[in-house]
């Protein structure tokens, strides 16, 4: 608290005498033309503060006859005598007026005093709650230092960047690194997913991503500034800043606005995820061509991860305050984007949807449906960011105090973020009630009531509510076949490795039995003499009964070892994947009959098996509708119910917790089963997640009885 502010916290209400003084223009204000929709402008700005100014020529000129000590009468003489314009001494009062209101005019130390006062004074007054020391939540800035003079001493050395040479050369690097990217995507798009999947990362992965992230954003933002600084902008302003709780640092480029024209600022606004593609490019033929396991290749692919696919999803996204952002408003030419729609859309819903007696602000017709797309998608977007933010909270916490106490934090951690919005809410709330109350107490008449009662208890009674149960699931192939050693021997080839793709019939595994193979074919010889003696038997007729036995005895056997030798060779009765680990390690290894080798799995189509406690199997039925929402998915996988299990059976090993508290006793488990189309091969077997079942629609009447009854009766019987 300064001296100023504890004066006004001790001392009743002195009203301050002051002396009229009149405006003067700021010593660093700067300003350059500009042409906008066709009219030449002046774009102002007070270099180191972030609000720009744009004026009209003639404006521009008055603003410069602005010393602070002549008077409105005599600027008005002056400027008729250097222009032929009139403005009335009124006139340019209240054009000091409006500029006095966006800080503007230059103060001194002790004017800036005097203006703090009565900031202070006004402030009781109106009695203000008190905000937020931090401000929104969504968007928290930490201003650090002025960069300007290290830019200055920077760019000289940095120049190179700008010059055409420099970028063909990145030009075709991001070709190279598109080429590698399109060869290996399978792998780098899976990988980046599971990079910003915070659920499954441990403290030290956490920091290490931030730390990585930390750079990275350096490097973008320093960009930003560089930029700025070649275009003739002073950068005076660097710092940190969260955003949905997320780290960032930001640069104030707004002086580019003032220094340079539409492709300078276009430039300036692409530099941050220009820099960021430049380390993707350097990176990824560096993990291309280093083996695998150095530290090199690891840290190059993390680099990769963290600058690739993220400079799409998050710095060139146009619904929120990043890159995207600034480049469609200034590709549209429409400063406010944001700002403008939402107040837009919020305008005209409090006017037409609840007929409150609101202003909705001017759009132009042919802006009108795109400000209310970009509000709603805008919006949309925002608040689920806001979401997944209070949920990354929970998911952190959980691996500390346990995942069923994590939604302690994430609800706190979500009111902190909604907490202005909620306090909108509560506000538009009032406004509505104080609004429609006379209305709502002339039609509150005994008939109306009863009218509404009726209706009331009619749509309490109707089944509009859709009843699910939820239980946990297990995914597992629904086409599976395990290859077993039938005959014993030695392993001596392996064609499978696992995740390999086989086709149904392929060779996968050959046995040795030298023993096996041999007695074969001297049996198969044995039966080919016995076939001889039989026939000459029958055309001496002598003997041939005796030897027709022998014949047939020789052949069975020969038949048999001969299937036996067949078995030897194990080929794969499905079309699948390989999901045995090591199975080349088995070269050289004897087998014994029943020794499980290989198990193939068709993962096409997955079958999930559902566990459903008892009380909610009577409300589950064959053809049911279902959803499927795994633990490390956002979507979820639409089914149908194929089968219900007659008999109750043990849920499968980490799916669920087993509490130490012997007042809860786990439920018995029945298990449903619905198979899941896989084509793209993004579900795995083995993945956990949640079910939700259909179990019809109940009116919201018939579900408080039913839970009351069965309340009932499990006590009374």
């Amino acid at each position: 608290m300064n001296l100023t502010e504890a004066l006004n916290t001790a001392l009743p209400e002195i009203p301050a005498q002051i002396k009229e003084t009149y405006p003067s223009k700021h010593p660093k204000l700067v300003g350059r033309e500009h042409v906008a929709e066709g009219k030449n402008v002046i774009i102002a700005i007070i270099s180191g503060s972030n609000n720009l100014f744009q004026f009209t020529p003639i404006e521009w000129q008055l603003v410069q006859l602005f010393d602070g000590k002549r008077s409105y009468p005599e600027l008005s003489d002056l400027f008729f005598e250097q222009t032929g314009t009139l403005f009335e001494p009124n006139q340019i009062r209240e054009f000091a007026s409006n500029l006095e209101a966006s800080d503007f005019w230059y103060k001194t130390p002790f004017e800036q005093n005097i203006v703090l006062q009565q900031k202070l004074t006004e402030e009781r007054l109106k009695h203000k709650k008190k905000k937020s020391k931090y401000g929104d939540v969504s968007m928290m800035q930490f201003s650090a230092w002025d960069p300007d003079r290290t830019f200055d001493k920077v760019h000289p050395k940095l120049r190179f960047f700008y010059t055409r040479w420099c970028t063909l050369l990145t030009l075709g690097l991001f070709g190279l690194m598109g080429y590698i990217f399109a060869t290996r995507w399978e792998e780098i798009g899976n990988d980046t997913l599971q990079f910003y999947n915070f659920t499954q990362k441990g403290f030290w992965d956490i920091v290490e991503f931030w730390l990585l992230a930390a750079a990275v954003l350096f490097v973008h933002e320093f960009a930003h500034g560089l930029t700025c600084k070649h275009f003739g902008g002073p950068v005076h302003r660097m710092g940190f800043l969260l955003i949905y709780l997320t780290p960032a640092f930001f640069t104030d480029v707004t002086e580019v606005w003032v220094y340079g024209g539409r492709k300078e600022r276009l430039l300036t606004i692409l530099s941050g995820a220009w820099s960021e593609m430049i380390i993707c490019a350097i990176a990824t033929p560096i993990w291309w061509n280093t083996p695998s396991g150095t530290f090199v290749h690891d840290f190059a692919y993390k680099l990769i991860l963290i600058t690739g696919l993220g400079v799409i999803f998050f710095n060139w996204n146009p619904f929120i305050k990043l890159d995207g952002y600034y480049l469609l408003s200034e590709i549209l030419g429409i400063s406010q984007l944001k700002e403008d729609s939402t107040a837009y859309v919020v305008g005209w819903v409090k006017k037409h949807i609840w007929r409150l007696p609101v202003e909705v602000p001017y759009v132009p017709k042919r802006r009108r449906l795109g400000y209310i797309v970009y509000a709603i998608l805008s919006g949309a977007y925002s608040y689920t960011l806001l979401y997944f933010a209070a949920r990354f909270v929970g998911n952190i916490a959980g691996g500390f105090i346990g995942p069923e106490w994590s939604f302690i934090p994430a609800l706190g951690a979500g009111y902190l973020i909604f907490r202005g919005r909620i306090t909108a809410f509560v506000r538009f709330m009032n406004t509505l009630y104080l609004d429609k109350k006379e209305r709502f107490l002339a039609l509150a008449t005994p008939r109306n009531k009863l009218i509404a009662g009726v209706a009331l208890g009619f749509l309490l009674a109707l089944p509009i509510w859709r009843e699910t149960v939820e239980g946990r699931f297990l995914l597992e192939p629904a086409n599976r076949a395990v290859l077993r050693a039938a005959v014993p021997g030695t392993v001596v080839e392996v064609n499978a490795a696992e995740g390999k793709k086989v086709a149904a019939g392929e060779t996968l595994l050959r046995l040795r039995n030298l023993s096996l193979e041999s007695k074969a074919g001297q049996t198969r010889a044995d039966a080919l003499v016995a076939v001889a003696l039989a026939t000459q038997a029958q055309l001496r007729y002598a003997a041939f009964g005796v030897a027709d036995r022998e014949r047939q005895q020789l052949a069975e056997r020969s038949r048999l070892l001969d299937e036996q030798v067949a078995m030897l060779t194990l080929a794969s009765p499905i079309a699948g994947q390989v999901m045995t680990p090591l199975v080349a390690d088995r070269i050289g290894s004897r087998v014994e009959p029943g020794t499980e080798l290989v198990e193939v799995a068709d993962l096409s189509t997955l079958r999930a098996r559902i566990y459903l406690p008892e009380f909610a199997v009577r409300k589950t039925q064959v053809g049911a509708n279902a959803r499927l929402l795994p633990d490390a998915a956002v979507i979820s996988i639409p089914g149908r119910v194929q089968s219900l299990a007659p008999a109750s059976s043990e849920m499968a090993a980490g799916l669920s917790e087993h509490t130490q508290y012997r007042g809860i006793r786990p439920p018995t488990f029945y298990a449903v089963t619905i198979q899941v189309e896989n084509p793209k091969g993004e579900l795995k077997a083995g993945m956990a997640g949640t079910a939700l079942l259909t179990a019809g629609r109940r009116s919201l009447a018939g579900l408080a009885a039913e839970a009351v009854w069965d309340f009932v009766r499990r006590k009374v019987w």
